[in-house]
């Protein structure tokens, strides 16, 4: 009855679902999230569509899998790349959850090429996390790249440290000096305290020799002029 009134709002909808779900009429308030997700368009739906997923899986698991990823797909075709990084965290932690890994990783790979730029950060970190978590950390290497090639210029060194150090663990040293260079470009060595030439620095006087000791004091050169 309550969709038969003239004026609905998103939050009557989430009170109208919360006071099913109390009296425990879970498919009545099923309903009222679909309904509400039909009548409202983004920006409006998207805190109803993540309510409802939240529920939905809550409520199932993975015995309506299937269903539950139609619902994602369908919450994630509308809703704009600016907000969609909040879908796609809840849709990857269905399939660790009750699906397959490699499912989550697909999805955390499409985040990753979807999401603001502002959010890409949060989905990387989370994508090498997990995928170094279930996989081993030599399965991080393509993210780590796919990160350095996709990141803002400002993002790119911190990152590009951190592919280093993974690199020089893994004892592929030429690997990890290639990649401070390639994220030396974008930091400024005229600037105070910078961690990243440090480290740099700290890395040849560990594993460098006279030779790539004095490319990176070149390279320190050029990018400072």
């Amino acid at each position: 009855k309550m969709f038969e009134l003239r004026i609905v709002t998103p939050q009557l909808v989430l009170n109208y679902a919360a006071f099913l779900e109390e009296h425990k009429h879970f498919e009545g308030a099923f309903s009222a999230f679909e309904k509400g997700v039909a009548l409202f368009h983004h920006p409006h739906s998207l805190q109803i569509w993540l309510l409802y997923l939240t529920k939905f899986a809550e409520r199932f698991g993975g015995t309506k899998l299937e269903r539950a990823r139609d619902l994602f797909e369908q919450a994630l075709e509308k809703c704009p790349n600016t907000e969609s990084h909040q879908l796609f965290l809840l849709y990857a932690k269905l399939e660790e959850d009750h699906g397959l890994m490699r499912n989550a990783m697909a999805v955390y790979q499409r985040a990753v090429e979807k999401v603001a730029v502002e959010k890409r950060l949060e989905m990387y970190n989370m994508y090498i996390a997990r995928a170094a978590e279930y996989f081993g950390v030599t399965k991080t290497r393509d993210i780590y790249q796919s990160a350095v090639d996709a990141l803002p210029n400002n993002l790119v060194p911190g990152m590009c440290g951190r592919y280093a150090n993974l690199e020089r663990k893994l004892g592929e040293i030429d690997r990890a000096r290639a990649i401070y260079m390639h994220g030396a470009q974008q930091v400024d060595p005229a600037q105070e305290d910078n961690a990243y030439w440090q480290t740099w620095h700290e890395f040849e006087v560990g594993h460098g020799n006279e030779d790539t000791f004095r490319e990176m004091l070149r390279i320190k050169r050029a990018v400072r002029a």
